[in-house]
């Protein structure tokens, strides 16, 4: 978690953001959301989006990504 101060539920649904792009899925994957409505889940999904720290480690996470997307096209490029 790197000292972000993010429960693990939080952090879980900080990666599991950047997996699937999509807030919702995120929620159920990281949270238990099997008895919630498929608006409840939207909302609280929503509501995380907007926490501070949250968005700060998505960015993080989603350029730590790119970043690791960008050194297996080098080395693929170098490979030929």
């Amino acid at each position: 978690m790197a000292s972000t101060n993010l429960t693990i539920k939080q952090e879980n649904f900080c990666q599991a953001y950047v997996e699937t792009g999509n807030a919702s899925e995120a929620y159920r994957r990281a949270y238990d959301a099997k008895n919630m409505k498929s608006e409840v889940i939207a909302v609280k999904a929503c509501e995380l989006m907007k926490h501070g720290k949250l968005t700060v480690r998505i960015e993080a996470l989603q350029a730590a990504h790119r970043s690791e997307e960008h050194t297996s096209e080098l080395q693929s490029h170098l490979n030929l």
